[in-house]
């Protein structure tokens, strides 16, 4: 088994992250295996999960057939937790299933999936399933667990002293090290500016913009809409759908969420009203094919473009460092702010 090392020492990326990961767990058990099992039960989020770290110690306990009763016993349970880390949400079960052969029949047995979003329910879903699949036809219990960089800090932040001065300073350096490695998200900050041309007064009207379904995009909280040089129109993203209208009978069917769960009656109005005027004003058919951003509504605002040329498609923004902020303001607030801003 590779030891940890307290330098890196990989050339991959991947490889990075799990050997610094290993080091603050390393750490934090060294220091006190009872704090680095209340971090490791925390961490898990799982109820009918409990980490057993470290010696455990009885006195005048039985033995299993009743025979004799020793003056006393110390026992340590058996634990194996196997990472998987992945840096751009690729985990793929195939590697995942090859990975329970990691396991040996321990007391405790974790596959824990490490990223710095949490995977999509879909794939967790299907995982948990072949896993337990697996557990009944080799007698194991390995449980699936998935969790972030942002959790592993706030769980490890919680379980420190003020006096943890030391264990304070190293949470500190694994925190401008995930900083530095883009491994904690800022997606509550993030715009993503569109261009929008000729749509921009109905995606203003409707509050809602469209693309098509097969367009990727980055995770984002807030879309801001473009034309001429400036973003003159935000909102907070709500919704995320690939729905179609049914011609025939008027009804929008739901293909996929790919943010929140459901679609309220006015919303599904908005989407189909913004279909009806792409057919009407542009000549454009996406009752098909498309997915919709829902937004709160767009607040307008004109968050100018200072150089000569325009984007071609979109860009993305950290409003918190566009605006030198730790939380951000109402709509309505932030829109005013951008006013007073330019970018390049």
């Amino acid at each position: 088994m590779s030891r940890v090392h307290y330098f890196q020492r990989y050339s991959q990326k991947e490889n990075v992250v799990t050997n610094n990961t290993l080091l603050l767990f390393s750490r934090l058990y060294n220091h006190s295996p009872a704090r680095f099992e209340d971090f490791l039960n925390a961490l898990s989020g799982d109820s009918n999960l409990a980490f057993e770290v470290g010696m455990q110690f009885a006195q005048q306990q039985g033995n299993a057939s009743q025979t004799s009763v020793p003056d006393g016993v110390m026992n340590q349970k058996s634990c194996k937790v196997v990472i998987e880390t992945k840096l751009y949400g690729n985990h793929g079960i195939p590697q995942l299933l090859n990975h329970l052969d990691s396991f040996n029949g321990e007391d405790t047995q974790v596959l824990l999936l490490l990223d710095p979003r949490q995977p999509d329910s879909t794939l967790m879903t299907s995982l948990v399933d072949k896993v337990n699949g697996f557990n009944q036809e080799n007698g194991q219990n390995i449980v699936c667990l998935a969790t972030t960089f942002t959790d592993i800090i706030a769980h490890f932040d919680d379980i420190l002293f003020e006096y943890d001065l030391e264990l304070k300073d190293i949470l500190e350096d694994y925190r401008d090290f995930c900083g530095s490695m883009n491994l904690v998200p800022r997606d509550e900050f993030m715009m993503r500016a569109i261009v929008t041309g000729t749509t921009f007064e109905d995606n203003m009207k409707f509050g809602v913009y469209y693309d098509p379904a097969e367009r990727g995009f980055s995770a984002h909280e807030y879309l801001g809409l473009y034309r001429n040089k400036s973003v003159r129109g935000i909102g907070r993203v709500k919704t995320i759908v690939h729905a179609d209208l049914d011609e025939g009978t008027g009804e929008l069917k739901v293909i996929k969420f790919i943010k929140g769960t459901s679609l309220s009656e006015e919303e599904s109005q908005r989407i189909v009203g913004i279909m009806r005027v792409a057919e009407q004003l542009h000549g454009w058919d996406i009752y098909t094919g498309h997915q919709f951003f829902i937004t709160d509504g767009f607040e307008p605002t004109s968050f100018k473009k200072s150089t000569k040329y325009p984007i071609q498609r979109s860009k993305y923004f950290d409003l918190g460092r566009v605006l030198d902020l730790e939380s951000l303001p109402c709509n309505k607030e932030l829109a005013q702010k951008l006013k007073e801003k330019t970018w390049e």
